[in-house]
């Protein structure tokens, strides 16, 4: 699936399903609200918290601008956590428990190996959990630095590294999660006070691969693995488990999973899917949500995303669902100016036609925006 592929009809379908799956084409999926978007997409990646937000805001139907998604978060509506991979994520707060439950035992696990380089002790990871636990009790929240003074006041001193692999641990754990985004520190709660529902699927490996699917599809085994950071074999048990909600299909010579009746789409509704490019932010999931991203990105340009590999995702721009550069912006009192970085040479006409993301972008700011 590389570079000369892109004008394939079948390369063309794989990408037009997987932007509807994800919500990016309008109407493709009944997703109101940033909750239901949350909800819908399982999981989006959130260690760059504004860049979820626009995430967020561009699969919804409202469009709902950064200060309203703020409030979604502040409110708990939505939640952010690590529910995966050791990864900060957004998740609608009733699938918090068990998606962490399902997914991050191999992450907690590889993190516990690195405490003896960190001077962490069993006992230090025992004593910091109940004075973060008595510090949050009765619906309290705290920034880190405030846990970081309890700590240290009940005895336990720590420094930096500590106190990221203590939190990290205890986020995994589901004993604590993202409080109210609104302050520049980090802001914790107790996971039970703050999450009122929670709910509790019969087979959560069942359940997190069929609505991963859902939201992704066209997907293969590996890309199931490597989101969610399984082994094979517990991934085969996910999908065994889902049953009749998915069903596999073939297209570009490689084997797929979609969710059932999805995948026969109408070749005007691929062309549909395609015909409006889109600004998408950093970590957005049409890049990060795949171990191989061949169908909608020539892979030689993944190092102009990635600048040295070093695991931070640049914004992208999807052109035909194929993505063609990144993005950046500039701020000013009064206006937002976006410059595109495109990988080759794009059109005059393909540029104007960005001028329509570009001011949507400005809309969620809630400012101008301008392509430079």
């Amino acid at each position: 699936m590389g570079p000369t592929a892109a004008a394939d009809p079948e390369i063309r379908r794989i990408r037009a399903l997987r932007l509807r799956a994800q919500g990016l084409v309008p109407g493709a999926r009944d997703w109101r609200t940033a909750p239901d978007v949350a909800r819908g997409m399982l999981a989006i990646q959130a260690q760059d918290g504004a860049a979820a937000r626009f995430a967020l805001s561009l699969r919804a139907s409202e469009h709902p601008d950064d200060a309203t998604v703020l409030a979604d978060l502040a409110a708990g509506r939505i939640t952010r956590n690590r529910p995966a991979r050791g990864t900060l994520q957004i998740t609608a707060p009733e699938d918090l428990h068990w998606l962490s439950a399902a997914l991050t035992v191999r992450s907690r696990a590889e993190a516990a190996k690195r405490r003896p380089q960190l001077g962490i002790t069993d006992a230090m990871m025992a004593d910091a959990e109940r004075i973060v636990r008595a510090e949050l009790a009765g619906g309290g929240t705290r920034t880190r630095p405030e846990l970081v003074a309890a700590c240290a006041d009940a005895g336990l001193p720590l420094d930096n590294s500590q106190t990221g692999h203590i939190l990290r641990d205890l986020t995994e754990l589901m004993a604590i999660v993202f409080a109210d985004p609104g302050q520049k520190a980090d802001v914790f709660a107790l996971a039970d006070e703050w999450i009122g529902e929670r709910r509790d699927p019969e087979h959560a490996l069942g359940e997190a691969v069929s609505r991963f699917v859902a939201a992704r599809g066209p997907v293969t085994r590996q890309d199931i693995g490597k989101w969610a950071y399984l082994p094979m074999g517990a991934v085969d048990e996910g999908i065994d488990a889902a049953g009749d909600t998915v069903e596999r299909i073939t297209l570009a010579g490689n084997r797929f999973l979609v969710a059932r009746g999805t995948a026969d789409v109408a070749d005007s509704q691929v062309d549909e899917a395609l015909a409006r490019p889109l600004l998408l932010p950093g970590f957005d999931e049409y890049i990060i949500g795949y171990g191989s991203r061949a169908p909608q990105l020539d892979e030689t340009f993944l190092s102009r995303i990635v600048p040295g590999r070093n695991g931070v995702f640049k914004p992208i721009v999807v052109v035909d669902g194929e993505i063609v550069g990144t993005w950046s912006r500039k701020a000013t009192a009064k206006t937002v100016t976006v410059t595109i970085e495109p990988f080759t040479r794009i059109t005059a006409a393909t540029k104007r036609r960005l001028e329509g993301p570009v001011r949507d972008y400005g809309r969620f700011l809630g400012t101008a925006a301008v392509l430079a």
